[in-house]
């Protein structure tokens, strides 16, 4: 029931903006009673942080699958990067978290229940990461920081960009990028 109420407030939040969501919206889309969304979260702000936790958890999914690819071919990193762009960025569900990210930045009370989860996340990445992109980065402080760096780049692309509609553009964006890294990782 949790889950299933999660999956319906993400796919709220990406069409009508974390404003714009409403529990009645997120009971009607969950297609349960507004009891029983409240028994498992009785505010919004426990909805949302609930919400934040499923999407940063299925990011932390992909990478593991991910993971699983790169060790058979650990030079794919540019390939991961262009597929992370398509299957994690460009997303409706990376659109909620993105919503719940922006609301968090001005309300104090909200950013305290979704900074550790952020940090859970960005820890469990690099854990994820850590060992299969030797050939990318000298050590884990590197790594964190081109993680962050085409996290930032990525989300600034689409925030940006995306608000523009130039596909091809975004594109030549992360094959920029992907070419930098990589680039950086073979004149070492």
């Amino acid at each position: 029931m949790r889950l299933r109420i999660c999956k319906a407030a993400a796919k709220r939040l990406a069409a009508s903006g974390y404003h714009g969501t409403s529990i009645k919206q997120v009971v009607e889309a969950a297609n349960v009673s507004l009891g029983a969304l409240q028994h498992h979260f009785p505010s919004k702000d426990d909805l949302v942080e609930a919400t934040a936790e499923y999407l940063l958890g299925r990011s932390i999914k992909w990478f593991q699958r991910i993971k699983t690819e790169l060790e058979k071919d650990r030079s794919a990193f540019a390939e991961v990067m262009r597929r992370s762009w398509e299957e994690q960025f460009t997303t409706p569900d990376y659109g909620a978290l993105l919503e719940i990210l922006v609301a968090a930045r001005s309300d104090a009370a909200l950013r305290k229940r979704i900074a550790p989860k952020l940090e859970d996340w960005s820890n469990g990445i690099e854990a994820e990461m850590r060992d299969l992109l030797t050939p990318i980065a000298r050590d884990a402080k590197e790594l964190n920081a081109i993680m962050t760096i085409g996290r930032c780049m990525m989300t600034g692309l689409l925030v940006h960009d995306g608000l523009l509609g130039d596909e091809r553009h975004m594109r030549n964006v992360i094959d920029a990028w992907v070419g930098l890294v990589a680039g950086s990782a073979r004149q070492r």
